[in-house]
């Protein structure tokens, strides 16, 4: 895990060294909202259904412009991720650990066929880093971010056969299974409206599925979301290009 950190501290040192070739400085606020969910994008069950999540999203941006059409961002926000979601379930499940709560060397699998509820609301602090193509007034950029997780919760009903019991309404917490981290896939466009004033509409994909372990028979999702967000430019520092160094 230590490369990681490693990485993180080398792209946020970027900025620094860019500084003495940069045409300006920026600091930006940004608020918005969150959509979307925990998504899988195979072997989904034809009759699962879901609601996509809503949630706020602030951050605070450091952008150094190095070039007319170039510039690189890192910034710290927090992020609420949900949603909720239907979905048949079936498979092989230890019952050993669901009764009893103990693991045996020897697993009593039994197999199960149900539907489940589910919820899931997740609050995370976001440090992203974002390269940027700039026109005359888009701007068009692609990026990495790491997200901590700050308080995770998966919790909801479950109706559910095995063998020839039948138990309904049957409450389940997997909380302690969520990451408390992932890394992050960003592409993001950009309007400027005013020399203060901006919107942007960022998509964002977690490299990481959500949960560290599952059943079998559980759908093990990622995090995918559509953040819109409104720019707000609190400090800017213009240079003149005639005394950079070459």
């Amino acid at each position: 895990m230590q490369h990681k950190y490693l990485l993180l501290i080398a792209l946020l040192c970027v900025p620094f060294f860019l500084q003495s070739q940069s045409l300006s400085s920026s600091i930006i606020a940004k608020g918005g909202i969150s959509i979307g969910g925990p998504l899988a994008f195979s072997n989904i069950p034809s009759e699962a259904t879901g609601q996509a999540g809503l949630g706020p999203n602030l951050s605070l941006h450091w952008r150094e412009q190095f070039h007319s059409n170039f510039s690189i961002s890192i910034g710290i926000g927090y992020s609420e991720k949900g949603a909720t979601f239907t979905s048949p379930v079936s498979g092989k499940y230890d019952a050993a650990r669901g009764i009893l709560g103990e693991e045996f060397p020897i697993p009593l699998r039994i197999g199960y066929t149900g539907i489940v509820d589910g919820i899931i609301e997740n609050r995370y602090l976001d440090f992203p880093i974002i390269a940027s193509y700039h026109l005359k007034q888009w701007r068009f950029g692609v990026g990495y971010q790491y997200s901590k997780l700050l308080s995770g919760s998966l919790t909801g009903l479950v109706d559910v056969k095995a063998l020839l019991l039948t138990f309904r309404d049957q409450v389940f917490d997997e909380s302690d299974i969520i990451k408390s981290r992932e890394n992050v896939g960003i592409v993001s466009i950009g309007r400027q409206l005013s020399n203060r004033l901006s919107i942007s509409l960022d998509a964002t994909m977690s490299f990481d599925k959500l949960m560290s372990k599952v059943e079998d028979g559980i759908i093990n999702p990622r995090n995918t979301y559509v953040h819109l967000l409104v720019g707000f430019t609190l400090f800017d520092v213009q240079r003149d290009s005639r005394y950079l160094k070459p």
